[in-house]
Protein backbone atom coordinates (compact mmCIF):
# COMPACT_ATOMS: atom_id res chain seq x y z
CA UNK A 1 0.00 0.00 0.00
CA UNK A 2 2.98 2.17 1.11
CA UNK A 3 4.24 1.78 -2.77
CA UNK A 4 1.36 2.36 -3.83
CA UNK A 5 0.55 5.58 -2.44
CA UNK A 6 4.49 6.58 -3.26
CA UNK A 7 3.35 5.91 -7.02
CA UNK A 8 0.27 7.93 -7.51
CA UNK A 9 2.49 10.82 -4.99
CA UNK A 10 4.97 10.63 -8.05
CA UNK A 11 3.09 10.79 -10.86
CA UNK A 12 1.19 13.49 -9.44
CA UNK A 13 4.23 15.52 -9.13
CA UNK A 14 5.17 14.70 -12.45
CA UNK A 15 1.69 15.70 -13.93
CA UNK A 16 1.74 19.13 -12.44
CA UNK A 17 5.91 19.26 -13.36
CA UNK A 18 5.09 18.85 -16.47
CA UNK A 19 2.41 21.59 -17.35
CA UNK A 20 4.75 24.49 -14.82
CA UNK A 21 5.40 27.34 -14.87
CA UNK A 22 5.48 28.41 -18.41
CA UNK A 23 2.09 26.74 -19.83
CA UNK A 24 0.68 27.84 -16.37
CA UNK A 25 1.81 31.62 -17.06
CA UNK A 26 0.76 31.18 -20.98
CA UNK A 27 -2.74 30.02 -20.16
CA UNK A 28 -3.20 32.97 -17.28
CA UNK A 29 -2.36 35.48 -20.70
CA UNK A 30 -4.49 33.95 -22.79
CA UNK A 31 -7.41 33.84 -20.34
CA UNK A 32 -7.02 37.14 -18.37
CA UNK A 33 -6.41 34.86 -15.34
CA UNK A 34 -5.69 36.05 -11.86
CA UNK A 35 -5.45 32.86 -10.37
CA UNK A 36 -3.33 31.28 -12.72
CA UNK A 37 -1.10 33.76 -12.40
CA UNK A 38 -0.89 33.18 -9.12
CA UNK A 39 -0.49 29.73 -9.43
CA UNK A 40 2.79 29.81 -11.67
CA UNK A 41 3.75 33.03 -8.77
CA UNK A 42 3.45 30.27 -6.16
CA UNK A 43 5.22 26.77 -7.84
CA UNK A 44 7.88 29.25 -8.11
CA UNK A 45 8.11 30.35 -4.85
CA UNK A 46 8.19 26.84 -4.05
CA UNK A 47 11.11 25.98 -6.19
CA UNK A 48 13.20 29.16 -5.60
CA UNK A 49 12.92 28.34 -1.56
CA UNK A 50 13.83 24.91 -2.39
CA UNK A 51 17.17 26.11 -4.06
CA UNK A 52 18.44 29.61 -2.21
CA UNK A 53 21.41 29.89 -3.87
CA UNK A 54 20.54 28.49 -7.34
CA UNK A 55 20.73 31.73 -9.19
CA UNK A 56 18.25 29.99 -12.35
CA UNK A 57 15.67 29.28 -9.47
CA UNK A 58 15.54 32.72 -8.23
CA UNK A 59 15.97 34.36 -11.77
CA UNK A 60 12.82 32.05 -12.77
CA UNK A 61 11.22 33.90 -9.36
CA UNK A 62 11.51 37.05 -10.72
CA UNK A 63 10.41 36.53 -14.31
CA UNK A 64 7.64 35.23 -12.81
CA UNK A 65 6.95 37.85 -10.45
CA UNK A 66 7.26 40.38 -12.99
CA UNK A 67 5.12 38.49 -15.62
CA UNK A 68 1.95 38.61 -12.93
CA UNK A 69 2.60 42.03 -12.48
CA UNK A 70 2.69 43.05 -16.25
CA UNK A 71 -0.56 39.98 -16.71
CA UNK A 72 -2.21 43.31 -14.20
CA UNK A 73 -1.75 45.86 -16.56
CA UNK A 74 -3.86 43.78 -19.02
CA UNK A 75 -6.49 42.99 -16.32
CA UNK A 76 -5.95 46.86 -15.23
CA UNK A 77 -6.29 45.97 -11.40
CA UNK A 78 -3.88 47.64 -9.62
CA UNK A 79 -4.69 46.53 -6.62
CA UNK A 80 -3.90 43.42 -7.80
CA UNK A 81 -0.34 44.75 -8.74
CA UNK A 82 0.02 46.42 -5.89
CA UNK A 83 -0.53 43.18 -3.66
CA UNK A 84 2.58 42.06 -5.50
CA UNK A 85 4.69 44.59 -6.23
CA UNK A 86 6.90 44.89 -2.96
CA UNK A 87 7.62 41.59 -2.63
CA UNK A 88 8.63 41.60 -5.99
CA UNK A 89 10.73 44.73 -6.03
CA UNK A 90 12.68 43.55 -2.71
CA UNK A 91 13.50 40.10 -4.55
CA UNK A 92 14.77 41.58 -7.95
CA UNK A 93 16.47 44.11 -6.59
CA UNK A 94 18.27 41.36 -4.34
CA UNK A 95 18.76 39.37 -7.28
CA UNK A 96 20.15 41.94 -9.40
CA UNK A 97 22.24 43.14 -6.31
CA UNK A 98 24.34 39.76 -5.90
CA UNK A 99 24.54 39.09 -9.42
CA UNK A 100 25.31 42.69 -11.38
CA UNK A 101 26.65 40.74 -14.79
CA UNK A 102 22.97 38.89 -14.89
CA UNK A 103 21.39 41.11 -17.84
CA UNK A 104 18.06 39.29 -17.48
CA UNK A 105 17.27 40.30 -14.01
CA UNK A 106 18.38 43.97 -14.81
CA UNK A 107 16.01 44.12 -17.34
CA UNK A 108 12.78 41.99 -15.30
CA UNK A 109 13.93 45.28 -12.21
CA UNK A 110 13.16 47.72 -15.48
CA UNK A 111 9.83 45.82 -16.23
CA UNK A 112 8.60 45.95 -13.09
CA UNK A 113 9.87 49.97 -12.51
CA UNK A 114 8.12 50.51 -16.12
CA UNK A 115 5.34 48.52 -14.98
CA UNK A 116 5.43 50.82 -12.00
CA UNK A 117 5.16 54.14 -13.73
CA UNK A 118 2.47 52.91 -15.93
CA UNK A 119 0.01 52.66 -13.35
CA UNK A 120 1.55 55.91 -11.57
CA UNK A 121 3.17 58.15 -14.29
CA UNK A 122 4.56 60.77 -12.13
CA UNK A 123 6.97 57.99 -10.86
CA UNK A 124 8.51 58.63 -14.31
CA UNK A 125 10.05 61.41 -12.31
CA UNK A 126 12.09 59.23 -10.02
CA UNK A 127 11.97 55.90 -11.99
CA UNK A 128 12.28 56.59 -15.50
CA UNK A 129 16.22 57.05 -15.53
CA UNK A 130 16.76 53.90 -13.52
CA UNK A 131 14.39 52.00 -15.53
CA UNK A 132 15.91 52.99 -18.80
CA UNK A 133 19.83 52.30 -16.89
CA UNK A 134 18.55 48.64 -16.44
CA UNK A 135 17.19 48.23 -19.98
CA UNK A 136 20.70 49.42 -21.73
CA UNK A 137 22.54 47.25 -19.33
CA UNK A 138 20.38 44.20 -20.23
CA UNK A 139 21.03 44.47 -24.09
CA UNK A 140 24.88 45.03 -23.25
CA UNK A 141 25.03 41.96 -21.09
CA UNK A 142 22.83 39.52 -22.72
CA UNK A 143 22.53 41.20 -26.38
CA UNK A 144 20.95 36.97 -27.28
CA UNK A 145 18.36 37.27 -24.83
CA UNK A 146 15.04 37.85 -26.44
CA UNK A 147 14.12 39.50 -22.60
CA UNK A 148 16.16 41.99 -22.22
CA UNK A 149 15.12 42.97 -26.12
CA UNK A 150 11.52 42.85 -25.36
CA UNK A 151 12.19 45.46 -21.85
CA UNK A 152 14.71 47.43 -24.33
CA UNK A 153 12.15 48.18 -26.59
CA UNK A 154 9.55 49.38 -24.23
CA UNK A 155 11.80 51.66 -22.87
CA UNK A 156 12.60 53.05 -26.33
CA UNK A 157 8.52 53.39 -26.62
CA UNK A 158 7.24 54.77 -23.78
CA UNK A 159 9.83 57.10 -22.71
CA UNK A 160 9.55 60.67 -23.91
CA UNK A 161 11.51 61.52 -27.33
CA UNK A 162 13.31 64.06 -25.04
CA UNK A 163 14.63 61.72 -22.68
CA UNK A 164 15.61 59.32 -25.23
CA UNK A 165 12.50 57.74 -26.43
CA UNK A 166 12.81 56.76 -29.87
CA UNK A 167 9.60 54.26 -31.66
CA UNK A 168 11.80 53.48 -34.48
CA UNK A 169 14.70 52.12 -32.61
CA UNK A 170 11.65 50.34 -30.47
CA UNK A 171 10.22 48.40 -33.56
CA UNK A 172 14.42 47.28 -34.08
CA UNK A 173 14.32 46.28 -31.00
CA UNK A 174 10.60 44.41 -30.72
CA UNK A 175 11.93 42.58 -34.13
CA UNK A 176 15.06 41.82 -32.15
CA UNK A 177 13.08 40.28 -29.27
CA UNK A 178 11.16 38.35 -32.21
CA UNK A 179 14.52 36.97 -33.71
CA UNK A 180 15.94 36.16 -30.67
CA UNK A 181 12.88 33.89 -29.40
CA UNK A 182 12.90 32.17 -32.76
CA UNK A 183 16.83 31.56 -32.76
CA UNK A 184 15.91 28.84 -30.33
CA UNK A 185 12.52 26.98 -31.23
CA UNK A 186 12.35 25.57 -27.64
CA UNK A 187 12.08 29.27 -26.09
CA UNK A 188 8.23 29.80 -28.12
CA UNK A 189 6.38 26.83 -27.22
CA UNK A 190 4.37 28.25 -24.50
CA UNK A 191 5.75 31.36 -23.66
CA UNK A 192 3.41 34.59 -23.53
CA UNK A 193 6.11 36.99 -23.88
CA UNK A 194 6.73 35.49 -27.52
CA UNK A 195 2.94 36.56 -28.56
CA UNK A 196 3.06 39.26 -26.93
CA UNK A 197 5.77 40.79 -28.45
CA UNK A 198 3.82 39.81 -31.90
CA UNK A 199 0.51 41.32 -30.97
CA UNK A 200 2.57 44.37 -29.52
CA UNK A 201 4.88 45.36 -32.68
CA UNK A 202 1.76 44.78 -35.08
CA UNK A 203 -0.07 47.79 -32.80
CA UNK A 204 3.55 49.57 -33.67
CA UNK A 205 3.41 49.16 -36.84
CA UNK A 206 -0.04 50.07 -37.34
CA UNK A 207 0.67 53.19 -35.58
CA UNK A 208 3.48 54.29 -38.14
CA UNK A 209 1.51 53.38 -41.29
CA UNK A 210 2.65 49.92 -41.66
CA UNK A 211 -0.59 48.70 -41.91
CA UNK A 212 0.75 46.11 -44.32
CA UNK A 213 3.27 44.60 -41.91
CA UNK A 214 1.00 44.70 -38.75
CA UNK A 215 -1.64 41.99 -40.53
CA UNK A 216 1.32 39.54 -41.69
CA UNK A 217 2.01 39.93 -37.80
CA UNK A 218 -0.77 39.36 -36.68
CA UNK A 219 -1.76 36.59 -38.87
CA UNK A 220 1.76 35.14 -38.12
CA UNK A 221 0.69 35.13 -34.21
CA UNK A 222 -2.37 33.38 -35.03
CA UNK A 223 -0.64 30.62 -36.91
CA UNK A 224 1.08 29.73 -33.20
CA UNK A 225 -1.74 30.48 -31.04
CA UNK A 226 -5.19 30.11 -32.97
CA UNK A 227 -7.20 30.93 -29.76
CA UNK A 228 -5.01 34.39 -29.42
CA UNK A 229 -8.48 36.27 -29.06
CA UNK A 230 -6.77 39.73 -28.30
CA UNK A 231 -5.65 39.31 -31.81
CA UNK A 232 -7.73 37.42 -33.71
CA UNK A 233 -11.25 39.62 -32.13
CA UNK A 234 -9.68 42.97 -31.89
CA UNK A 235 -6.48 43.62 -33.91
CA UNK A 236 -6.16 41.57 -36.37
CA UNK A 237 -9.81 43.23 -37.66
CA UNK A 238 -9.01 46.49 -36.85
CA UNK A 239 -5.96 46.49 -38.90
CA UNK A 240 -8.13 45.09 -41.63
CA UNK A 241 -10.58 48.07 -41.63
CA UNK A 242 -8.00 50.12 -41.54
CA UNK A 243 -6.21 48.70 -44.70
CA UNK A 244 -9.65 48.62 -46.95
CA UNK A 245 -10.94 52.35 -45.82
CA UNK A 246 -7.12 53.60 -47.53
Amino acid sequence: MKTLVIFFSLVLTLTVRAQEPNEIMYQAYLQLSKSLWVKALDIQKAEAAQSPNDFQAQLKLAYAYSSLLNGSMALNDEEFFDEYLSDAKKHVKKLVEKNPQSGEAAAILSSIYGNEMGYSPMKGMTLGSKSNSLAEKGITLEPHSPLVWRVYANSKYYTPKAFGGDINEAIQAYEKCIAAFEAKPEQVKNNWMYIDTMAFLGQVYKETGRTADAIRLYEKALTVEPNFLWVKKTLLPAAQRNMASK
